[in-house]
């Protein structure tokens, strides 16, 4: 008799990869808020760099983590 394949339950793998997926989340929402104050900085006149190096290292981190979830979502 054979044994059914086993699923991917509650284990701790799949809680890990759910908290990736949620940091990937966190940090595509941040990476976008950071545009939309480099975009006010620029309709008042101040200086967007710093926004734009935040939103930079945002969007960095958003894409790594969501390129580990996706990575792993397969597997």
């Amino acid at each position: 008799m054979t044994d059914p394949a086993s699923r991917p339950g509650p284990g701790r793998a799949h809680r890990g990869l759910r908290w990736f997926r949620f940091l990937a989340v966190l940090f595509t929402v941040a990476a976008a808020a950071s545009l939309v104050l480099v975009a006010i900085d620029l309709f008042i006149g101040r200086p967007a760099a710093g926004d734009l190096f935040i939103a930079g290292l945002n969007a960095l981190a958003a894409v790594v983590l969501w390129r580990f979830v996706v990575k792993h979502v397969g597997t």
